[in-house]
Parts: structure tokens; sequence; C-alpha cells
């Protein structure tokens, strides 16, 4: 199954001096009522404080779900590519900025382990 759709906003968080990071493609503006969500998103989250590996949520457009592992993940300069370990792939394409694709990129880099992660 594929969850393919294109982001409208793509956003690079961090916290506690970069022990946490995130990631988010979304096809809405983030002050929408998430109550009232009939669109896709994908949210990559990372907490360094522990050794667990990044996690992922997502919303298909109809229902929340998450907790998969991220098996690759290629990464250009207008898509991502996600596969999961539960035969489901989301190809989400943006636009944005070299300075915002960049911190995109880096961020994604610090998530995931090099055999995981790909830039092309």
């Amino acid at each position: 199954m594929t969850l393919a759709f294109k982001a409208r906003s793509v956003s690079c968080a961090d916290a506690i001096d970069g022990e946490i990071l995130q990631v988010t493609f979304d096809t809405k503006p983030g002050s929408e009522d998430e109550d009232e969500r009939s669109t896709p998103y994908v949210l990559i989250s990372c907490n360094f404080e522990f050794p667990d590996p990044a996690t992922i949520e997502w919303h298909d457009g109809g229902d929340y779900a998450g907790g998969a592992e991220i098996v690759s993940m290629v990464l250009t300069r207008d898509r991502v590519l996600i596969k999961l370990d539960r035969d489901l792939v989301i190809d989400v394409s943006f636009s944005i900025s070299d300075r915002r694709f960049a911190k995109l990129r880096s961020h994604l880099r610090r998530m995931l382990d090099d055999g995981v992660f790909v830039t092309s």
C-alpha cells in the first residue's frame, strides 16, 4: 500500500539542545484542529536521551497510525519516500527553499542510521 500526498508544510523542530528532533510533513497548516483532521501528515521524531530508533506516526486521511519501523528513506530535493515494515510506502512531495531543505536533510540524517537514510 502507498500513502502519497503533497505537503503544504514541512517543519523541523528541536528541543532540549537538540536531544529531541522532529520532522513533520503536513497537508494542513499547524493551527488546524486535529480532532477534525481528514488529510494526511507524517511525523518523524527521535529522542536521543534513549537508545530507541526514530519513531513515525501518520494520518492517512481517515485514521491515525504509528509504531512502525522505518526500513528505508530516500530524500530528494522535492520528495521523500519512506518504506515501513508494515508493507506501507509513504511518498511525500514538497516544495521548500534550499535553506529549509538543508535543515530537513540535516535533521533526518541525525535521526536515521546510514543504512536507512539515503539522499540523492
